[in-house]
């Protein structure tokens, strides 16, 4: 209830502080938080919090990815379910996404939706009616919804009851900028780590089915951290590589059309940033050897085989004192592997 009333009055603020003396419009959506995890909500209430208040005058563009920022666990986000169904850091905050363009598509014409990719038929989750209206947002791949707001200067209020998300939407009059605060993205955590090392791998020539994999197998494990003694395995991390999970069909590292072909390429990354590291106990590794015919990596020795299906996993233990974490992403044609000591 606290909350709540706090939420309230922050949208009581929103309109008061925006230009009393002219009338105010406000439209409302929300989406249900029924069946959502507390950890789900922990992420939510992170992402409400960094855009409840946020002020969009009139001709500027809106970043969720700019607002919200990384979605890491030095930043306070926690692993839970996304809305295809798999675990990531920062599982959930999609649904503040979705919950603020159903506000927005009620203001018609005056909103110009720059940047929208919704989870469409992968989506699994309950908090929408349709995968059309499921948005779809990852800071580390660069996945953004942005909006550019041709309307009146627009306050954007969020909260959270116990069953519900809710956003509504303020347009009209002139706020006072100073009024309210706004979180100024930072560089990616990991940048205040101490690197430990890295590798890359060119995936120009990759097909969109095979890049869509790499992908979501990337993004599964970036910012993945293993205090000393924890045990990393590509299987449990990225779980089955199946349709229902938003996999598709591509060729593998034998040439072999599978579902979910390309993931080993994410596997090989990792692998050769960590095999040089004295922190590192390899568990388990398995290599496609002589049937290795793709260009990925330049020896078979380095293209590591991965298959959940018959429980192939490429696993590895941090020996090391400190913490490490691992970051996998794709920026432009590479998929990168960068590993920190924290």
């Amino acid at each position: 209830m606290k909350r709540l009333l706090a939420a309230l009055l922050a949208a009581v603020l929103c309109v008061t502080l925006s230009a009393p003396a002219l009338a105010a419009q406000s439209v409302t959506a929300h989406t249900t938080l029924a069946g959502s995890t507390q950890t789900q909500r922990t992420n939510i209430e992170i992402a409400v919090s960094r855009i409840d208040g946020f002020v969009v005058p009139s001709g500027a563009r809106f970043s969720f990815n700019d607002t919200v920022g990384p979605r890491t666990k030095a930043y306070g986000f926690q692993t839970a379910v996304n809305g295809r169904g798999v675990k990531v850091t920062g599982g959930g905050v999609a649904q503040v996404a979705s919950t603020l363009y159903l506000a927005l598509r009620e203001l018609g014409d005056e909103i110009w939706f720059d940047e929208k990719k919704t989870y469409g038929d992968k989506f699994t989750g309950g908090y929408v009616d349709s995968g059309a209206d499921a948005i779809l947002v990852d800071y580390s791949s660069g996945v953004d919804f942005a909006f550019t707001n041709y309307g009146a200067e627009m306050c954007i209020g969020m909260w959270a009851t116990d069953n519900n998300l809710y956003c509504t939407l303020t347009v009209g009059g002139e706020a006072q900028e100073e009024s309210f605060l706004e979180w100024i993205p930072s560089t990616p955590t990991q940048n205040s780590f101490a690197p430990l090392s890295g590798a890359s791998i060119d995936i120009s020539g990759a097909s969109d089915a095979l890049r869509n994999n790499i992908l979501l197998a990337a993004s599964s494990i970036n910012d993945t951290v293993l205090a000393s003694g924890d045990l990393f395995s590509f299987n449990d991390s990225v779980g089955p590589r199946i349709e229902k999970y938003g996999y598709e069909t591509a060729v593998n590292g034998r040439g072999v059309k599978v579902t979910g072909g390309g993931v080993a390429q994410v596997a090989s990354a990792i692998w050769l940033a960590v095999k040089g590291l004295d922190c590192v106990a390899i568990v388990e590794k398995s290599t496609y050897g002589s049937r290795y015919n793709q260009s990925y990596v330049y020896s078979s020795n380095d293209a590591i085989l991965t298959d959940y299906a018959d429980g192939t996993d490429f696993s590895f233990r941090n020996t090391g004192a400190a913490p490490i974490t691992i970051a996998t992403y794709i920026s432009g044609d590479v998929l990168y592997c960068d590993i920190y000591q924290n």
